[in-house]
């Protein structure tokens, strides 16, 4: 493995999203730190057959706190390592 192929590891993520009931979870791999939350639910709502029309939320299951649509989802990870679990949720449209 070459120093480029681990720095290219090292801008991935696998990230593990539930859908609000945990009765389904889709594993995400290869996600790149620079992903927006909005690119992880199109692809787990997708995935898991969940209404489209539905505006989704994702809650980072670690900390608990809802995601930031703006935040890159490396910034969830931070130096814990490579993997993130997330769960969705309906978005009641709180946020400020």
């Amino acid at each position: 493995m070459s120093v480029l192929d681990l720095a290219r590891e090292d801008d991935e993520l696998t990230v593990s999203v539930s859908d609000p009931f945990g009765q389904q979870e889709v594993v995400l791999p290869r996600v790149k730190r620079s992903a927006r939350p909005r690119e992880v639910v199109a692809q787990a709502v997708s995935s898991m057959s969940l209404p489209p029309n539905v505006q989704w939320a994702l809650r980072d299951d670690t900390s608990s706190r809802l995601l930031n649509e703006e935040d890159p989802l490396g910034e969830v990870a931070g130096q814990s390592g490579p993997e993130v679990r997330l769960t969705l949720q309906p978005d009641a449209g709180l946020g400020g």
